[in-house]
């Protein structure tokens, strides 16, 4: 089978990293594997793997270029012939369409909706595919309530998956680890870590806020953010600092921006915590990621994550929002040792269970074809 994927762009970001997991393992279940994006530092994953990329402006808004970007996308896909195209978001969803249309092409398509966008008609050519991946229980309802004319048999759930051969406890750099806790004078403390990038929506207020509810109960603690400001969003930072600033802990959280060590972030962390209040997640990467580590995990009780943590086994949940709630259960967390942890993403969440699955959506698709 020639699978082509197309997304945005190839720098960081969980549809990023979902993208180079499933090129590693198309090509080692002996398909051919393309990516169109418009580039980025994670180019060289693609081609180290063995698969093949090109570049195409998919990521562009800008209407008075649409045109000329899905001409190039056009010659793209004629030059490759693929199979089955993968589209992975908006923009390219809808460049892939229009070029799609063309009579020597008509190419089966698959989407991923890997976030809950505001629904609109914009959103809609996510639903446009001939097959469509929720990657939650919560993205099939949310496609079943917003989009109704969506088949029933076109959605389907297909979780997306941990690395976990890079995420493995067993391979950490700890010497890298050491180094990092005496950086942020991280020895001795309770460490609860919130990962991503960082935004109004990310919920993170509510674990500063947190802080300050226990700055008494449980002194140790401390809340570790990983992760850089969302584009147009580098106020929120220092909205954070004064927030810490107020309720007298701003020794107790630390920005430390964007880190590449992530494994051993989630591994020499406490809990994770996912904080979402407005938007939850779609999935939940680093959810799923900390577990992999044999981390607990905190997590406000919406979204994706419902399908990741079982309360009180894998972590525990909270009302969005709710810095009460979230104190007592970092507490609880505190006194409270987890077992298990990988083996439930061992068993539910891989990439490699991931992919199994849509390539056998690909497969459907193609032998409903030649049936046809």
């Amino acid at each position: 089978m020639r699978i082509v994927q197309i997304l945005p762009s190839l720098d960081d970001g969980g549809v990023e990293r979902g993208t180079v997991d499933s090129n590693r393992l198309y090509i080692a279940a002996g398909h051919e594997s393309w990516v169109i994006s418009a580039g980025g530092k994670r180019v060289s994953e693609i081609e180290r793997d063995g698969g093949h990329h090109v570049t195409v402006d998919v990521k562009s808004k800008n209407p008075l270029t649409a045109y000329f970007r899905m001409r190039a996308l056009r010659k793209a896909l004629r030059k490759i012939q693929p199979d089955i195209i993968h589209f992975r978001s908006r923009v390219p969803g809808w460049l892939t369409l229009w070029a799609n249309r063309a009579k020597d092409l008509r190419i089966p398509t698959v989407s991923t909706l890997h976030g809950l966008n505001h629904p609109c008609f914009y959103s809609s050519v996510m639903m446009r595919a001939n097959k469509v991946i929720a990657v939650s229980t919560v993205g099939k309802q949310f496609i079943e309530t917003n989009y109704p004319w969506v088949p029933a048999e076109r959605i389907h759930i297909i979780p997306r998956g941990v690395e976990v051969d890079l995420f493995d406890p067993s391979k950490v750099n700890t010497a890298w680890m050491t180094a990092f806790k005496q950086q942020y004078g991280l020895e001795g403390k309770f460490i609860a870590t919130a990962i991503g990038r960082v935004s109004s929506l990310k919920g993170i207020d509510t674990l500063v806020a947190a802080m300050g509810l226990l700055k008494e109960r449980l002194p140790n603690a401390v809340a570790l953010v990983v992760g850089g400001p969302q584009k147009n969003q580098e106020h929120v930072f220092d909205d954070l600092h004064a927030q810490a600033k107020t309720l007298g802990v701003e020794d107790r959280v630390l920005l430390v921006g964007s880190q590449k060590h992530i494994p051993e972030i989630a591994a020499l962390s406490d809990v994770v915590c996912s904080c979402n209040v407005r938007k939850p997640e779609s999935f939940g990467r680093t959810v799923a990621e900390a577990l992999a580590m044999g981390t607990p995990v905190i997590a406000a009780a919406h979204g994706g994550v419902l399908d990741i943590i079982r309360d009180g086994q894998e972590g525990i949940l909270y009302p969005p929002g709710d810095a009460t709630a979230l104190a007592q259960a970092i507490e609880t967390v505190a006194s409270t040792s987890y077992t298990g942890l990988r083996q439930h993403i061992l068993n539910h969440f891989t990439a490699e269970r991931m992919v199994t699955a849509t390539l056998a959506i690909y497969e459907n698709i193609l032998q409903t074809e030649l049936n046809q």
